[in-house]
């Protein structure tokens, strides 16, 4: 994975079946709005919040990831609480997509949904959009391993 790049969880139990978004920071640390907080944390502890398997899609900006990246990094800090809250200019209330939606716009004036949406819209931005997005390219696919079968392997 490289700065800039979103990490997109797919649909299932562990992302309350709508999936999830993160974007890498030149830390490397995924960061992102989750229901439990604002978090700048490492893959492998972004990977262990998904605990009933799926896979994550390695979606690389087509440009301007050192910027987005750099904006991620620093605004984190300024989610205060999740919540689904439209306003795309409002940074303190946000959820996933939104943050994602945020750095591409506030850090390369790039609208990732492609509706010619801007900072003063009320909007909704919705994983499935960012995952969708012509601005970015796919580059892997990681399988993540079931409940199933991390007490399989336990147990052996």
């Amino acid at each position: 994975m490289e700065p800039g790049d979103i990490v997109y969880s797919t649909k299932g139990w562990s992302t309350f079946l709508v999936g999830h978004a993160g974007i890498v920071g030149h830390d490397m640390l995924i960061h992102h709005s989750h229901p439990l907080g604002a978090f700048s944390e490492s893959f492998s502890r972004y990977k262990s919040r998904h605990k009933y398997g799926g896979s994550i899609l390695v979606l690389r900006p087509r440009g301007n990831s050192d910027l987005v990246a750099a904006w991620a990094e620093e605004n984190i800090d300024h989610v205060q609480r999740y919540l689904f809250d439209p306003w795309l200019r409002r940074l303190s209330n946000n959820y996933c997509s939104k943050f994602i939606w945020q750095a591409f716009w506030n850090g390369a004036q790039v609208d990732l949904t492609n509706h010619n949406l801007s900072a003063n819209r009320i909007s909704w931005v919705y994983p499935y959009q960012i995952k969708q997005s012509s601005y970015l390219k796919k580059k892997g696919i990681i399988r993540l391993p079931s409940i199933a079968t991390n007490k399989k392997n336990s147990h052996s």
